[in-house]
C-alpha cells in the first residue's frame, strides 16, 4: 500500500509543477460556466437582442407600444445608422430591410402609419426577419407578442368594443359593452368610463370590423422571411460553419505541436543543417498545415453538401475564398501557440482551452446576441466569430465577392498579427 500511496504522490507532484496544465484543468470548466451561465440565466437582463425599430404612426398605441421596447430588457432598438457621408439617418422599411440582409442585424418590427386608426379593430405591425438563429428568433416573437399583450391591453379592450359594434349593429352593440362594463365594474371595482372609453370612434361600416368572431384580429402581425427563404436545409447551413471551424483549430492545433516533437526527436537539428534556414521552416510547416486545413474544410462542406444538401456550389468561388482565409488564421492560431509554450502538452491544454472559449464566445455553439454586450466585445475578437460570419455571408445569405470581402479582409488581419506575433516569438525561443 506504502507503493502504491509513493506513486500517486509522485504523479500528483508532477502534475502540481505543471502549471499549465494545472490552471487549465480548473480554468476551462469554471470559464465555460460563467459564459453559460451568462447566457441561460445569470445577469440575463444584460443580454439584449437589437431590433430594427421604424415607427412610421402617430398613435399613442404606437408610442406606448415604442416606450414598452425601448424599456424592455430583452430588446435594444437600433433606429438610425450612419450613411455614405458619416450621416446620421433614421431607418425606412427599405433601409431597415438591406440592413437585415447583410446582416446587421436578425429582425425589425415596422409599425405602419395605418397601424392603429380611429377605425381599427386590430394593431397592424410588420415583423422582417432572417432566422439564422432559430434561439433568437423564438425570442424575438415571444417577447413581442408578450410586449403587446401585456403592455398594451387598451387595445384589447377597444378592439373587442369595435368588433361587438361592427357585429351586433350599433345599438346592439352599444347596448353589449355598457352590459360587460357594468359587469366588471361590479366584481373589480373599475370605473365604468375607463372602460368604455367613450373617446373611441366606432365605425360599423368599417372593413376591419365585419368579423363573425370578436376575438380574432386582435393583433394583426404579419412577418416576412428575408434571408434563406431557398435554403434546402435551414439548420445544418446556419450550423456547418461553426462546426467546421472549431474542428479545423483542433486539427491544426495538434500538428502545429509537432514542432515540439521534431525538436524533442532531433529532426529539427537535422533540418537546420541542411541549407533550410529558420525561416524556411516555418514557412514550410506554415503552407502544410494551411493546405491541411484547406482539405479538411473542403472535405466537411462536400460531406454537408452529400448528406444534408447543404448548397455550396452555388457561390463556390467565394466559399473557397473563405476556406483559404479560415484555414490560414487557423494555422497562425496554432503556430502561435507553438511560438509561446514550451512543451507540446501546454501547447495542447491551453489551444483546448483557447478554442472552447473562443467557440462558446464567437457563435459555434449559440447566438451571440444571447449573450451580455460585455461579451459581444471580446467576441469579436475571435477567429471564430469572423469565420462563421463569412460563412454565413456565402452559404446562407449569398453573398456575393465585394459583400464578403469585409470579413475576408478581418481575417486576413487577424492572420497578419497573429503570424508576426509569433516569427517574433519564435526568434526569441529556444524551440529551433
Amino acid at each position: 500500500m506504502k507503493t502504491i500511496l509513493k506513486l500517486v504522490s509522485k504523479d500528483l507532484l508532477i502534475f502540481r509543477k505543471d502549471k499549465v496544465a494545472l490552471a487549465i484543468t480548473f480554468l476551462v470548466p469554471v470559464v465555460l460556466i460563467f459564459i453559460f451561465g451568462k447566457v441561460f440565466g445569470v445577469d440575463s437582463s444584460q443580454s439584449k437582442i437589437e431590433l430594427g425599430f421604424v415607427n412610421e404612426s402617430t398613435s399613442e398605441i404606437a408610442k406606448k407600444l415604442e416606450k414598452s421596447l425601448d424599456t424592455s430588457n430583452t430588446f435594444k432598438l437600433i433606429k438610425t445608422y450612419n450613411n455614405e457621408k458619416n450621416e446620421v439617418v433614421k431607418y425606412d422599411t427599405n433601409t431597415i430591410k438591406t440592413a437585415i440582409k447583410s446582416g446587421k442585424f436578425s429582425s425589425a418590427l415596422i409599425i405602419p402609419e395605418d397601424a392603429y386608426t380611429d377605425t381599427s379593430t386590430a394593431l397592424k405591425l410588420k415583423l422582417y426577419y432572417d432566422p439564422k438563429n432559430d434561439i433568437e428568433m423564438g425570442i424575438t416573437e415571444g417577447v413581442l407578442y408578450q410586449t403587446i399583450m401585456k403592455q398594451l391591453p387598451e387595445i384589447f379592450v377597444k378592439s373587442m368594443q369595435r368588433q361587438a359594434v361592427g357585429t351586433l349593429g350599433q345599438e346592439k352593440g352599444i347596448m353589449f359593452n355598457n352590459e360587460i362594463a357594468r359587469t366588471i365594474n361590479k366584481y373589480y371595482k373599475i370605473d365604468t368610463a375607463e372602460i368604455l372609453n367613450p373617446n373611441i370612434n366606432f365605425n360599423p361600416n368599417s372593413s376591419d370590423t365585419q368579423q363573425s368572431n370578436i376575438f380574432q384580429n386582435i393583433l394583426n402581425l404579419e412577418s416576412e422571411q428575408l434571408v434563406g427563404k431557398d435554403v434546402a436545409n435551414p439548420m445544418a447551413t446556419r450550423s456547418v460553419g461553426g462546426w467546421a471551424i472549431m474542428f479545423l483549430m483542433f486539427t491544426i492545433t495538434s500538428y502545429a505541436t509537432s514542432l515540439f516533437d521534431e525538436k524533442k526527436t532531433g529532426i529539427m537539428i537535422r533540418l537546420l543543417t541542411t541549407p533550410a534556414t529558420r525561416t524556411d521552416v516555418l514557412w514550410g510547416k506554415y503552407i502544410a498545415f494551411t493546405t491541411i486545413g484547406i482539405i479538411q474544410l473542403i472535405a466537411l462542406f462536400i460531406a454537408g453538401s452529400i448528406l444534408f444538401d447543404i448548397q455550396i456550389f452555388e457561390h463556390f468561388l467565394e466559399l473557397l475564398i473563405i476556406i483559404i482565409v479560415s484555414s490560414m488564421v487557423c494555422t497562425s492560431f496554432g503556430m502561435f501557440l507553438s511560438a509561446i509554450c514550451k512543451t507540446s502538452g501546454q501547447a495542447t491544454g491551453l489551444g483546448t482551452f483557447l478554442i472552447l472559449t473562443m467557440s462558446a464566445i464567437g457563435g459555434a455553439w449559440f447566438p451571440i446576441s444571447l449573450m451580455p454586450e460585455y461579451i459581444r466585445i471580446f467576441s469579436k475578437l475571435t477567429t471564430v466569430y469572423w469565420s462563421i460570419e463569412a460563412f454565413l455571408d456565402v452559404l446562407w445569405r449569398k453573398l456575393d465577392f465585394i459583400e464578403v470581402l469585409p470579413n475576408v479582409l478581418v481575417l486576413l488581419g487577424i492572420t497578419i498579427v497573429i503570424s508576426t506575433i509569433s516569427v517574433i516569438k519564435f526568434r526569441k525561443s529556444n524551440l529551433f
